[in-house]
């Protein structure tokens, strides 16, 4: 009987080589790229600061670096510069710190000559029109080319001469109008233009009624009479 069941048993044991059990052949998975990128980055950060102070590693800063040239290649609009404009209280300004420049007037220099006559001219024919002074004055300018009647001398010198002009005074003083007729009568001198009065008229007479005679000798003679000519 023992040997039967053995023999029962023996026949529903299954035997190892009909019913050895293949191992499950694994899925092979496909990695996308995507994946891969972010898992070396995973392990990039990970091993930050092992063998190198993160903030001194080239390839943390390089995507910054990167962009800040890409950036600066990008075409940009140029700044356009727009003139300030000038207010009125901007030219206030300019014009208050510029330093202020006072030129002197020009003033041209007396004539010595021209100060003589309207000196002479005015203080003699004080109260008399233009034409008695102008009158005076070619009278003072004839006796300096005069050299036959103890005349000649220089025009300053003929004026100072003393007992010479009734009422002349040297210190006093002169217009300006009268200062212009004198250079016009010293420009007709020195141009040789046609003169007012004869250059043999080396006297006068002041009239009462404010006219001036002129007269070519000082004192008649019982042989010449003298030559007489009267402004007003």
């Amino acid at each position: 009987m023992e040997e039967l069941h053995e023999e029962e048993l023996r026949e529903e044991a299954p035997q190892k080589d009909e019913f050895t059990m293949k191992p499950r052949e694994r899925r092979t998975q496909t990695v996308s790229p995507v994946s891969v990128f972010l898992g070396k980055i995973a392990a990039y950060f990970a091993n930050i600061g092992k063998d190198v102070k993160w903030y001194y590693d080239i390839r943390l800063w390089s995507p910054l670096i990167l962009l800040l040239l890409i950036l600066a290649l990008l075409p940009g609009k140029g700044k356009s510069e727009t003139p300030a404009e000038t207010t009125p209280e901007t030219v206030a300004e300019i014009m208050e710190t510029e330093p202020e420049v006072t030129q002197p007037p020009t003033v041209e220099p007396l004539n010595p000559r021209a100060e003589a006559l309207a000196r002479l001219a005015d203080t003699v024919g004080a109260g008399r029109s233009d034409n008695v002074k102008t009158v005076i004055m070619w009278v003072a300018v004839n006796r300096e080319e005069d050299r036959a009647n103890g005349y000649g001398k220089d025009l300053l010198e003929e004026i100072a001469r003393p007992s010479q002009w009734q009422g002349y005074d040297e210190n006093a003083s002169y217009t300006d109008h009268t200062y212009e007729i004198a250079l016009e009568v010293l420009e007709i001198q020195a141009s040789g233009a046609l003169r007012p009065v004869d250059s043999d008229m080396l006297w006068f007479v002041l009239n009462d009624d404010g006219s001036i005679t002129l007269r070519n000798m000082y004192a008649e003679t019982a042989t010449q009479k003298w030559r007489t000519k009267t402004v007003k």
